[in-house]
């Protein structure tokens, strides 16, 4: 396959991830989350055969700024660091760079993404030093309510999720990391 073809094929997949479905109704919810994993499976199927190229797309992706390529690009990354870990173990600095260029992001959408992101990366051991603490110090910021945004419930449902999420993923993956780590020494 040329790159050309590559970049437009991922290019074309890449929005179908940021569709986000309000409907209430189930039917639609379930066609749209399956069409989301579908959608992802054709993402790793490509990361198994060209990881380098679809990495830097990602990460070229989420640093463009635009929220809904940005937003996929992290929820992409989010699926495929535990499936292509080998793969893009050497492209940690990267990931990293990419990750703390986002830490002043102000969509909600793209902030949450962004903490399901950091929570996998930390139970893949990529958080260490200075970046890791950084990325933690975020985690915990954007958990805490602010008098600004009290009485605004959507954000609140959303900040408990988000906070819950990376509890269940703190306790479970992180600090089993680091037993692992620290506790050899």
């Amino acid at each position: 396959m040329a790159m050309k073809d590559l970049m437009l094929t991922l290019s074309t997949f890449l929005p179908v991830v940021s569709i986000n479905n309000d409907s209430k109704d189930q039917s639609d919810f379930s066609i749209g989350l399956k069409m989301y994993n579908e959608v992802q499976r054709c993402f790793l199927t490509v990361g198994l055969v060209y990881p380098d190229d679809l990495f830097l797309f990602l990460v070229n992706k989420c640093r463009v700024k635009e929220e809904t390529l940005t937003f996929g690009g992290l929820c992409v990354l989010k699926y495929l660091l535990p499936r292509l870990f080998e793969a893009w173990h050497s492209k940690i600095p990267l990931l990293v760079e990419a990750v703390k260029s986002l830490l002043e992001e102000p969509s909600l959408g793209v902030r949450k993404a962004l903490s399901e992101l950091i929570v996998v990366m930390a139970s893949h051991c990529y958080l260490v030093g200075s970046s890791g603490e950084l990325f933690i110090e975020y985690l915990v910021q954007h958990c805490a309510l602010t008098d600004n945004n009290h009485g605004d419930l959507d954000i609140l449902n959303k900040r408990v999720e988000v906070c819950l999420y990376f509890n269940l993923y703190w306790c479970f993956h992180v600090c089993g990391n680091m037993s692992r780590t620290y506790g050899s020494r």
